[in-house]
């Protein structure tokens, strides 16, 4: 922390962690992936037969050096989405910055009601009792508590309307064809894997003063 704000996001350690980590475990993957797909193609029940074959047709020891390469490529790749799909958050004493992938969140002190971890997710409630923001992260509660208090901010170490979600069914009935729309839309996306659509839908739910999360793939909503 500085005289300004405090940062959440991955500690120094973390970042050699994933650093070092990551792009290591990729060199250690691609030295064995020959064996590896050698050993796979020869049982008929494990998937991708047709790439594990074409890998183990090959021979020498270059093959070795070759997908220890591209496993190091994979490891640098995996760290950089590591770092583009996590949530950084600045917090001053007069508002709270959250920066996710490209996008830049800018919310002002006086526009925020409570702020709580509902598991990972840092939940910030407006005004109105309604979600302004929800995302994961990855520090431990404590963490977070300690430094949204020390800039004063009200804290719950509860989800406070917990109980007050729904499960969202197909044209919900007490929800408006704008929402149950934007809702449609966010099950496919949770569906094909779609993080970042799935967030900017939520973002406009929001809008409709309609706070929204989802468990095993089904969305809950108030």
């Amino acid at each position: 922390m500085n005289n300004n704000h405090t940062l959440l996001n991955f500690s120094k350690a973390d970042k050699v962690i994933l650093w070092v980590g990551f792009p290591i475990a990729g060199l250690v993957l691609g030295w064995f992936l020959p064996r590896i797909a050698k050993w796979g193609s020869s049982l008929p029940w494990v998937p991708f037969q047709g790439p594990l074959k074409l890998i183990a047709s090959y021979n020498g020891v270059w093959v070795g050096f070759i997908t220890m390469i591209l496993g190091l490529i994979a490891g640098i790749a995996l760290t950089f989405l590591t770092f583009h799909e996590s949530l950084e958050v600045s917090i001053y004493d007069d508002k709270v910055i959250l920066k996710l992938r490209n996008e830049e969140t800018i919310l002002n002190k006086k526009d925020i009601l409570l702020v709580f971890l509902d598991k990972k997710q840092l939940v910030l409630l407006g005004n109105d009792e309604k979600e302004i923001f929800r995302y994961k992260q990855e520090l431990n509660e404590n963490t977070v508590r300690t430094a949204f208090l020390q800039h004063n901010y009200s804290w719950s170490d509860k989800e406070p309307f917990k109980e007050d979600f729904k499960k969202w069914v197909v044209d919900s009935p007490d929800l408006s064809p704008a929402a149950n729309a934007l809702l449609k839309a966010r099950k496919i996306a949770i569906e094909n894997g779609e993080d970042e659509e799935v967030f900017q839908l939520a973002k406009e739910l929001w809008k409709l003063r309609v706070s929204v999360k989802e468990n095993d793939n089904r969305q809950y909503y108030r």
